[in-house]
């Protein structure tokens, strides 16, 4: 009954009978038996499975005892390959009784589960690998290779060892040429690692990279017996092949190394393995993409803040350095304009001019040395007890004279709640009140600006806000960046380095505040700062004075915005009592250099006409042509090159000379200034008498230049006479010819001789002939 059970299934199962335990098997487990089988037919159980009758072997012992077992998932090295193989089996032992109800024998069912455990845990080692988080926390390349065999660890029965080797050209990039080092390894004894691919690893390790396919070394056993480290041994056998795979990734033309992965003695190296390990390489060879994407990324970041380090600590150098010569130019000039008494309104005007231009570069550098010292420490402030609206109010009243030459409406209202003394630094809140109103003044052409102080939840707030020219939503986003500044046209200078707001949004942050904007192109602009309103102790005495220090380059600044030019001696653009005298109009934004250029041209005895703007000039040349045009690049609305386009491509102006001024330096500037159609570029700051000489030469060549023009005209007109004289006097002589029947030479005589006999010149008499003959064709013709 149990042959006849056995038999015919299709399950694997066998019988091991009577008390050698013969097998009887059926023909579906004749794959399981592999080499054992011929010999395995009616063989005794323990002759023919002696390798894993230690373990199997208490367990018959049991069913033929009566007693059934089950073993789920059970590891058993079985030889029937030709090599020990792990493997691994869910089975039972079922006791078979004869007649008399003895045991005769043990029935086997039997399922090889090899395939579904290998696959489970290498998936689990692949999603191991998945694990690896490649963070900006200062990992590297190498640390990336640990931490992927680190997740390997537990895979010792496919991966008993391994070793990542890099190409030193990943781990350091200006490596000129490829050398390997080992980066990781698992599974090896301490200090036996090196040997894992011995004297030929550099060599084993290029054709590695090189081949198409992945290689295995063989041998490794006899070479290095006491490679692997007992911990990760799966049975007695060592390693003996070590396979090297290239870590590759897509788009990356050289591999970032090799991995080598010893294989497991108890298993074939077959198509599975093979894909197991492919997967493993190309999941490494992606965390060093990765790894590597970050580490250049690091690099970038480290060279960049290495280059924010050398910028911050030249602009403080360059500014303290700026401090000196500055300090010498201040000083004198106060000295001057306060002691000095026989000065002469002009020599006072060119003073002042000199005076505000140092005072801007004394703000420019302040600003620059404030960049280095937030960028040091950002949080820095010296609280006090201040009164806000006191400092407030002051700050809006150094700005009274400039708004109102500016033709502005400034009002300042400060609420009771806000007059209360607190605790603050004076001097960032002076900077912020006098730069955002100074932005005010700079960007609003006509309308008010209004400056608001009041207390809303507990914090001090302030509102600057203005009818001006308004700020592009796109923009909003990026007017607090540093050196960023917004393209608008109409505001009262181009000047500025785009450091204002980028300076008062540090100075409120110090403060722990915030600072926003709201505007509307065309509409106007409301900036908001708000800061915490702390009350201390010691606020009774408080601080409300703007330091003269501070407020004087705002101020100074600001006065010459709006300011009309002066004259100063010379011609006057109303001078029109010698047209010989050139004319030139200028356009400068800046209104001390305006002046200056004004002064300068007219000492020369030239007609000088000065304007802030490109529109304006554009008037004056339409309703007069000037003989020379000098223009700075950068100008409010329409710049000097837009200009320079409008004139040239207009008839009647286009053989105008223009000049043009910038403050950039170099050849190259030169050159593109020259290629924009400017007859002259130079370059600010320049030489007085380098000017002078420049506009000379080009006033000459212009006239040079209409000079032959004109005579070129003249001659046109010259020769087109003549063409027409001659052709009358043709047609003349031919009508001689036929009246008299002569040759040309005696009809000419003739006409020569009534010319003479009636006194009247020759080509006179030829166009009378030639009228007459034409006026009787035509009688005849009635």
């Amino acid at each position: 009954m149990a042959v006849r059970t056995v038999l015919p299934s299709e399950v694997p199962m066998l019988l091991w009978w009577g008390p050698q335990l013969v097998q009887i098997f059926n023909d579906a487990i004749i794959p399981v038996l592999g080499d054992k089988y011929p010999a395995a037919v009616a063989q005794p159980a323990p002759e023919c499975w002696p390798e894993v009758w230690d373990e199997v072997g208490s367990r018959v012992e049991r069913a033929m005892g009566g007693t059934a077992t089950f073993a789920e998932k059970e590891l058993l090295f079985m030889q029937r390959h030709g090599y020990v193989e792990e493997t691994y089996w869910t089975f039972s032992y079922s006791p078979i009784r004869d007649e008399s109800g003895k045991v005769a024998g043990v029935f086997v069912a039997t399922s090889d589960v090899t395939a579904q455990i290998l696959g489970e845990r290498r998936l689990e080692a692949l999603s191991c690998l998945g694990t690896v988080a490649i963070t900006d926390s200062g990992a590297s390349v190498t640390d990336t290779c640990r931490s992927a065999l680190d997740v390997l660890a537990p895979s010792y029965a496919d991966i008993p060892l391994a070793a990542i080797f890099l190409d030193t050209r990943v781990v350091d990039p200006g490596k000129p040429r490829r050398a390997w080092t080992q980066s990781a390894s698992l599974g090896t004894r301490p200090n036996a690692s090196d040997s894992l691919l011995g004297p030929d690893r550099d060599v084993l390790l290029t054709r590695a990279v090189t081949e198409s396919e992945p290689i295995i070394v063989s041998g490794v056993a006899e070479r290095c017996p006491d490679l692997l480290d007992p911990q990760r041994a799966l049975g007695d056998h060592p390693v003996d092949r070590i396979l090297l795979a290239p870590l590759k990734a897509p788009g990356r033309e050289a591999p970032f190394g090799v991995l080598a992965i010893g294989l497991s003695a108890y298993r074939v190296f077959d198509a599975a393995y093979a894909d197991f390990v492919d997967l493993v390489a190309t999941k490494i060879s992606g965390l060093l993409r990765d790894a590597e994407a970050m580490d250049a990324e690091r690099r970038r970041a480290d060279a960049f803040a290495a280059l924010d380090a050398a910028k911050t600590r030249f602009l403080e150098s360059i500014s303290h350095e700026f401090r000196t010569p500055l300090t010498l130019l201040l000083g004198p000039l106060q000295s001057v304009l306060g002691e000095a008494t026989a000065l002469t309104e002009a020599q006072r005007h060119t003073l002042e001019a000199a005076q505000r231009a140092a005072l801007r570069l004394q703000r420019l550098v302040d600003a620059l040395l404030e960049v280095t010292r937030v960028e040091a420490d950002a949080s820095n402030k010296d609280l006090q007890p201040t009164d806000p609206a006191a400092l407030t109010a002051e700050c809006v009243d150094l700005f009274a004279d400039a708004a109102h030459r500016a033709g502005l409406a400034l009002t300042c209202r400060v609420s009771d709640a806000a007059a209360e003394p607190i605790q603050l630094d004076p001097q960032l809140w002076a900077h912020i009140v006098l730069n955002l109103l100074s932005n005010a003044v700079k960007y609003t052409p006509a309308g008010s600006i209004d400056v608001e102080l009041d207390v809303e939840d507990d914090r001090l707030v302030l509102k600057v806000v203005d009818t001006g020219l308004g700020i592009p939503e796109a923009e909003l986003d990026r007017v607090f960046h540093r050196f960023h500044r917004i393209e608008r046209d109409g505001g009262r200078s181009e000047e500025g380095i785009g450091l204002g707001l980028s300076l008062v949004s540090d100075w409120v942050e110090a403060l722990d505040g915030t600072v926003t904007v709201a505007s509307e192109v065309g509409q106007g602009s409301t900036f908001t700062v708000s800061v915490p309103r702390i009350v201390g102790p010691g606020s009774e005495s408080s601080a409300g004075t703007v330091p003269v220090d501070l407020s004087a380059p705002y101020v100074s600044e600001a006065d010459q915005w709006g300011r009309d030019t002066v004259p100063h001696g010379g011609p006057s653009p109303q001078d029109e009592d010698a047209e010989s005298v050139p004319r030139i109009l200028v356009i400068e934004d800046n209104a001390d250099m305006r002046d200056y250029l004004t002064q300068l041209l007219r000492r020369e005895n030239w007609h000088v006409d000065a304007v802030a703007d490109s529109d304006t000039a554009l008037e004056r040349l339409r309703s007069r042509l000037p003989h020379l045009v000098l223009s700075d690049i950068m100008l409010p609305g329409r710049d000097g090159v837009a200009l320079l386009g409008e004139i040239r491509r207009d008839p009647a102006m286009s053989r105008l000379p223009v000049i043009l001024l910038t403050a950039r330096a170099g050849a190259e500037a030169a050159i593109g200034g020259l290629r924009t159609g400017a007859d002259d570029y130079i370059t600010k700051p320049f030489h007085p008498d380098e000017l002078v000489a420049r506009i000379r030469v080009n006033l000459e060549l212009s006239w040079l230049r209409e000079q032959i023009l004109a005579a070129s005209e003249r001659e046109s007109d010259q020769l087109r006479t003549a063409l027409e004289t001659r052709s009358t006097l043709g047609r003349a002589v031919g009508l001689m010819m036929a009246t008299f029947e002569c040759d040309a030479d005696t009809a000419f005589e003739k006409l020569v001789a009534f010319s003479q006999h009636r006194n009247v010149k020759v080509r006179d008499i030829a166009e009378q002939i030639v009228g007459d003959y034409t006026a009787s064709l035509t009688d005849s013709r009635r």
